[in-house]
């Protein structure tokens, strides 16, 4: 089961990558209309519709790797999704500066030592009472989404991109504490599913328009710290997710590598 948790996070990290450039393109296609006929506009599209397939073969992916590695880990893997961008950018032949191989090294070398530093293992299991609680707090990213939407200028998609990060954090940490539940049917009815599905679509939609409405360097760069922080944090707390006794300042180095080599490739999600 390890192996297929660190097949999954590799579907999602590949998956994410292509599905971000596709998403992208659609957004800027519709990027003339605002509002919600341009968010219309942009999902009728083939690319667009294209990157949702694949972004749900990389979710797959994404929960089958939360089902035995901790959010700290799969989370900066996911992440690293733009440095396959990057990659794929340069087999199309865009240059790459020595910055960018650096910053492809960095993170690198970032995610090996985030790798080696964490303790496989499935979450330890929260109340019921709590899983309600992570359904119910998907009012907090819709909210600031729906701010965010109705503002005006670079404000407007910063703040979308918050929400989007919020909403992509929900995702992580509902497919992280699902894991712990036996597989059958009461799992339908189990309120971290409907947490995944409510959380994930409020990531995509204001991490569409979000697309639409500023540079895909800015939006993805914000969403990305969001979404491996947060749910990194909650981890630790919430599911026990742990670090190998000793290699505390080898997980925080790798974590600031893995960040730090994500934000300086953000620019190739363009």
């Amino acid at each position: 089961m390890l192996l297929l948790s660190w097949l999954g996070a590799i579907v999602a990290c590949f998956g994410y990558g292509v599905a971000s450039v596709l998403q992208s393109v659609a957004a800027k296609r519709g990027a003339e209309v605002v509002g919600l006929t341009g968010l219309t506009m942009i999902v009728k599209q083939g690319p667009y519709l294209l990157g949702l397939a694949l972004d749900a073969l990389a979710f797959g992916g994404n929960v089958l790797a939360l089902q035995r590695l901790p959010l700290f880990l799969v989370q900066s893997i996911v992440a690293a999704s733009v440095g396959v961008t990057a990659l794929i950018a340069s087999l199309r032949g865009a240059h790459l500066s020595r910055r960018d191989w650096l910053s492809l090294a960095v993170l690198g070398v970032g995610l090996i030592l985030l790798s080696i530093t964490a303790v496989p293992g499935t979450a330890a299991r929260i109340s019921l009472t709590r899983d309600w609680l992570i359904l119910l707090l998907a009012v907090l990213p819709a909210t600031v989404g729906f701010i965010g939407f109705r503002m005006k200028g670079r404000t407007s998609s910063i703040v979308m991109c918050c929400a989007a990060g919020l909403g992509f954090t929900g995702v992580a940490v509902g497919s992280r504490g699902i894991g712990a539940d036996d597989v059958s049917w009461s799992l339908l009815f189990n309120p971290l599913l409907w947490a995944i599905m409510v959380y994930g679509a409020i990531g995509m939609g204001f991490f569409t328009v979000a697309l639409q409405r500023d540079s895909v360097t800015l939006v993805t760069a914000i969403t990305f710290v969001f979404e491996v922080v947060v749910p990194s944090l909650i981890g630790i707390a919430l599911f026990g997710d742990a670090i190998a006794q000793g290699r505390l300042p080898l997980a925080l180095a790798g974590f600031v590598l893995a960040i730090g080599g994500t934000l300086s490739l953000s620019r190739f999600a363009e």
